[in-house]
Parts: C-alpha cells; sequence; structure tokens
C-alpha cells in the first residue's frame, strides 16, 4: 500500500513527502470502513485496512497475495462484474463471508484507480448488520401489532356493546343488580382472556422471530 500512496502523492501538483504519505496511511487505517486494494488483471489482494480485516475475522497475512473471489467476491474468475463485464458497483447490498463462515451484509463500493498505467480496484465495505436487525425488528413488530389487532378486535367489540347495553338498562332503571353483576364478571373474563391472548402472542413473536418484541409495546397492548 505504501508504494500505492506514493504514487498517488506524486501524481498531486505538490511534490511528494513522507507527511502526505503518512496522512493517507493514517486515513487508511482509521477510516471506518473496510477497504480493500486490488490488482484489475489479477485480482490479488494487495492490501486491506483494519476494518476490513476485522470484518472478515482474518489477519492480513491471510488476505495478502490471494484472489479477491476467495474472500470478498461472491463472482467467479473470468466473470468480474467490474474488470470482465464493466460494470458499475456503487452502493450495492451484498454478502461476504467471515472466518466463522457467517455472511454479513454489507453495501459496497468499487472504483477503478489508474496508476503509472497500471489498473487498481479500491473495494470499500459497510458493515450493514446493525441496520438489517433493526430492519427485521420493524417488520417483527408491524406483524405483532397486525396479529393483535385481528385478535382482540372482534372480543373488545362485542364487549364495547354489551356495556353500551348494561349502561342503557342503568340508566333506564330496568335493570337487575345481580344481572349486571354476572354481566360485568362475565366482561372482566373476557378482556383477562384478551390479555392472555396478547401475552401468549408476544411470546410467539419472539420465539418464531427470535427478535424481542418492545416490552414497552407489549405493556400498553396487555395494559400495564
Amino acid at each position: 500500500m505504501a508504494s500505492l500512496i506514493k504514487c498517488l502523492i506524486s501524481d498531486s501538483p505538490k511534490p511528494a513527502d513522507s507527511s502526505g504519505e503518512d496522512i493517507f496511511r493514517s486515513i487508511f487505517e482509521q477510516i471506518q470502513t473496510g477497504i480493500f486494494i486490488v490488482d484489475a488483471k489479477d485480482h490479488i489482494i494487495l492490501d486491506a485496512n483494519p476494518n476490513a480485516m476485522s470484518l472478515l475475522g482474518r489477519a492480513k497475512g491471510d488476505l495478502l497475495g490471494n484472489s479477491c473471489h476467495e474472500f470478498i467476491c461472491p463472482a467467479k474468475c473470468g466473470e468480474c462484474p467490474i474488470s470482465d463485464f464493466h460494470r458499475e458497483v456503487r452502493n450495492t447490498e451484498q454478502i461476504v463471508i467471515n472466518s466463522n463462515g457467517e455472511k454479513i451484509p454489507v453495501i459496497k463500493t468499487v472504483a477503478r484507480v489508474k496508476i503509472h498505467d497500471k489498473d487498481y480496484l479500491v473495494e470499500s465495505f459497510v458493515d450493514i448488520r446493525d441496520q438489517k436487525k433493526s430492519e427485521e425488528r420493524k417488520v417483527a413488530l408491524i406483524a405483532f401489532m397486525n396479529e393483535a389487532v385481528m385478535r382482540v378486535r372482534k372480543p373488545l367489540e362485542l364487549t364495547r356493546q354489551s356495556l353500551q347495553v348494561l349502561a342503557d338498562q342503568a340508566k333506564s332503571g330496568d335493570y337487575d343488580a345481580e344481572d349486571i353483576r354476572m354481566e360485568l364478571q362475565l366482561h372482566a373474563n373476557n378482556i383477562a382472556q384478551m390479555v392472555k391472548t396478547l401475552e401468549d402472542l408476544s411470546e410467539q413473536a419472539v420465539k418464531e422471530q427470535g427478535i424481542k418484541i418492545p416490552e414497552h409495546f407489549t405493556n400498553f397492548c396487555i395494559g400495564k
């Protein structure tokens, strides 16, 4: 990488110096994006920054000198979307596989760089696992809300209608206190069953989705 940095600096209007190289190296190593430098002709990995190594769970020695197809590109040899098919890869969602075999969703961008008539590929990756988990939580929450509404809508409407009937009877004076007591007890039991249904639904959603439904929403649904 040092030689590439020197070439980049030497192509600029100002003379190359070690301080400029140090700045480029510092940025390369500290930026919170995984970056690989790849030979565009033979697709050999020439350098990788710490974030890239961390993303794949591999040491630099495991990456340098090896084909990018083995670690960071799902395409087969001879089918590189950049070199062979001349496609543009910019902010594209792809998958990389780390040393544990875990599939990691990333946003990938590849830029061509020509230095002294030699082509290089600068491949950058942004880990979007947290974003994906957030999206999955939203989907699970929406599904939970829809299911909760569907399961309690009819029982709640029936309860509302029955309570309205009791209210009208009490207003007119045409009622029996024991009958009203029994009706209210019945509705209390029905509401308790609806609460139990929501609790069971919440537990089921957690088990099936592997994602915890936010506690404050569950508590709201069951009236805590």
